[in-house]
């Protein structure tokens, strides 16, 4: 119950309610206020975490006017929760909007903040009591394979339970209408033993998250991670994640390919933390995403291009060649490449991908000699190439969907 005191200086869960209209009954963390303080300034602050993810976190204070001095950010501030049950610590506070009410020498600050993360702990339990991480994952669907919802995978002793949410399918109807861009759409289950720190806990979840983004070709980061014990939430980190807009790009899925993710997981999921270690592979699926993102064909080829360059240079650097001995152009390169993966077409090694694109993008900025179906089949075709390097390399031996076919094939 919130006091008077505190509600005279907040907006107040009506204000939250209002603002998201009918998305607020999706709301994963629906309202919380308390008061804190930074290094010399006291605040009441609320907090709601809405369908998408997004953290909407408000900071209100009264003060005299010569106190109100032009904020643009917070670095760390601490609170309690107004019921005394939680304590709240946010890092990196970017103030996007303020209102200021004046009144016979004192104004009321009120600041419309994105923290870059979050942790809202129970004050009387210790992290040692955790039991079961919950991480929410944006812009990932699937279909149900051996549970509820969902399906299990084993990643070394242990067995994480993937779930769509109860709310899926409203969500997705809202995207599909318009009313929302994406939305936490599924979850992991990660049992914590007493060993197991927060922070491997959420290396896992992010390793979930960079992985799951290749199979969907977009982001599924983790806005969300709730840590519980016997049900009862003991901890909520979040943080401020990129949201793309939700689309079914998958390469991978459960909907055509027969327990495909599962069986990703299985086959190639350890590869991609190895590879992970050896040559950043994040950064490459971070290309796979912006190819996907883009609407512009000579922007997707450029992307594409980009992508092609860091994977073979990376790859054939960790296969033992020296930089002076790796091929000059992207041609050389794909001919080397191949002579350990021994799959590639002739016909695509040719000087179709340097000469006929990359040089006349990359120094003329246009593709003149190129018709736009023309662009577009040879972006397919090359990109679908690219995508069955990434899943030879990571060793991975089931079906998926090519771009160019758009029907399960193998790599």
């Amino acid at each position: 119950m919130v006091s008077l005191h505190l509600a005279k200086n907040m907006l107040g869960q009506n204000y939250f309610e209002k603002r998201l209209g009918d998305i607020y009954q999706y709301s994963h963390i629906a309202y919380k206020s308390g008061k804190g303080r930074t290094n010399n300034r006291e605040y009441f602050w609320e907090l709601c975490v809405d369908a998408c993810g997004n953290i909407i976190f408000i900071l209100s204070s009264c003060n005299s006017l010569q106190d109100s001095s032009n904020i643009s950010k917070i670095e760390h501030f601490s609170g309690v929760s107004d019921d005394d049950i939680w304590n709240l610590n946010c890092t990196d506070i970017h103030i996007l909007a303020k209102e200021v009410e004046v009144s016979e020498k004192l104004v009321k600050l009120v600041l419309f903040c994105l923290p870059s993360s979050i942790v809202l702990a129970r004050k009387d339990q210790s992290p040692s009591e955790i039991t079961l991480a919950k991480a929410y994952f944006s812009n990932f669907d699937f279909s149900g394979v051996d549970c509820e919802r969902g399906f299990f995978i084993n990643v070394g002793s242990k067995k994480f339970c993937f779930q769509t949410l109860e709310a899926n399918k409203e969500l997705i109807k809202l995207i599909e209408i318009g009313r929302i861009p994406n939305a936490l759409l599924c979850q992991v289950s990660i049992p914590v033993n007493k060993n197991d720190s927060i922070s491997a806990i959420e290396d896992e979840a992010s390793s979930i998250s960079w992985f799951l983004s290749l199979l969907n070709l977009n982001s599924a980061f983790i806005p969300i991670i709730e840590y519980s014990s016997d049900s009862e939430i003991l901890q909520y980190s979040l943080e401020n994640t990129v949201k793309n807009s939700f689309c079914r790009s998958y390469i991978i899925d459960n909907f055509r390919i027969n327990e495909g993710i599962p069986k990703a997981f299985e086959s190639c999921y350890q590869s991609y933390k190895n590879w992970q270690a050896k040559i950043d592979i994040n950064f490459l699926i971070g290309f796979l995403v912006e190819i996907n993102q883009q609407k512009y064909i000579d922007i997707k080829l450029a992307v594409m291009l980009m992508a092609y360059e860091y994977l073979l240079f990376k790859y054939l650097l960790n296969e033992g060649l020296t930089q002076d001995k790796i091929g000059d152009n992207i041609q050389k390169k794909l001919q080397q490449i191949n002579g350990f993966l021994r799959f590639i077409p002739s016909g695509m090694m040719d000087d179709t991908l340097r000469g006929s694109v990359r040089n006349p993008l990359f120094h003329q900025g246009e593709i003149p000699l190129l018709t736009l179906a023309e662009k577009i089949n040879l972006f397919k075709e090359y990109y679908d190439l690219l995508i069955r390097i990434i899943l030879r390399i990571l060793g991975y031996t089931g079906q998926y969907m090519s771009v160019v076919t758009h029907s399960p094939s193998q790599p």
